[in-house]
């Protein structure tokens, strides 16, 4: 079992920014994984790369880890998870699906990624799959990284998933939202700055995040001193093709096409997400 402790870690106290809190107090996470075609195509391919980068068996800290879809798919597998994210709605529902699947359960409670309630090297595998969405800063996500290396094992794995860059400009043109005048604007500051939005008019209920570079993940993790770093994409090319809902119907051809070009580096800005996989230093 996961050691938890109370003190706090070596990044002292943190506030969690209240334009996330108050997005994720009122969305929907559960749907979004759920939701036909994008949805089905995000989680199987999020649990397809967890079922062959990740050890078959060990202690999972899932940080950031929402009303727990991922923690509950890993407690089946066999893993030993402990589930933290800074939404008091989020832990909530994820005990209730805990204690929905008796068979295999996982524990959830309240934390924040640059200050994990976790003890030292105490977990085979950290998930942030989706922490570094909303650290905008980059010594918060630097922190972030941090602290997932101080609770990981030597030679644990790390899984951290991103937004790229060009992921608004490919969503808006699949959905056909080009006409709008004020857009172009707001894709020029998210192209230049990697924020979702200008801090200095903020849109109420926005989503507030900081959409990366594909080879600007494997920096910052090898500046947090990980090994063995390898990026994968996500959805890959399939999230931009027409009539998703009805390919996801018989996946299995189109999975497999994603497969052979997950690690393509031409191709990982296509991908609306990215998956950077990298290890704690080994002694």
């Amino acid at each position: 079992m996961i050691a938890r402790c109370g003190r706090p870690s070596h990044t002292g106290q943190m506030e969690v920014d209240s334009r996330v809190t108050a997005r994720y107090e009122l969305a929907d996470e559960d749907r979004r994984l759920w939701k036909p075609g994008l949805g089905d195509l995000v989680r199987l391919r999020s649990w397809d790369i967890f079922a062959r980068f990740l050890p078959r068996h060990g202690s999972v800290v899932d940080v950031g880890g929402g009303p727990g879809r991922h923690a509950a798919h890993l407690a089946e597998r066999g893993h030993d998870v402990l589930l933290i994210d800074p939404v008091a709605r989020h832990v909530d529902r994820a005990r209730a699906r805990s204690r929905s699947q008796q068979h295999a359960p996982f524990r959830a409670q309240l934390g924040e990624a640059r200050r994990l309630p976790v003890a030292d090297q105490a977990a085979d595998i950290v998930l942030l799959m989706g922490p570094l969405y909303h650290l905008v800063e980059p010594d918060d996500r630097a922190a972030a990284l941090r602290e997932a290396s101080r609770v990981l094992r030597p030679g644990g794995t790390v899984l951290v998933e991103v937004i790229t860059r060009h992921a608004w400009v490919l969503d808006a043109t699949r959905k056909g939202l080009l006409e709008s005048g004020e857009i172009w604007d707001d894709f020029d500051h998210n192209l230049r700055t990697g924020l979702s939005q200008d801090p200095t008019r903020p849109t109420e209920g926005g989503f507030w995040a900081y959409f990366h570079h594909p080879e600007e993940l494997r920096a910052e993790l090898d500046r947090a001193g990980y090994q063995d770093i390898s990026l994968v994409a996500v959805e890959g090319f399939a999230w931009l093709l027409g009539d998703l809902e009805r390919r996801m119907a018989d996946p299995g051809d189109l999975l497999r096409a994603i497969r052979l070009t997950e690690t393509e580096p031409s191709m990982l800005g296509a991908s609306a997400h990215v998956i950077g996989v990298a290890h704690s230093p080994r002694p």
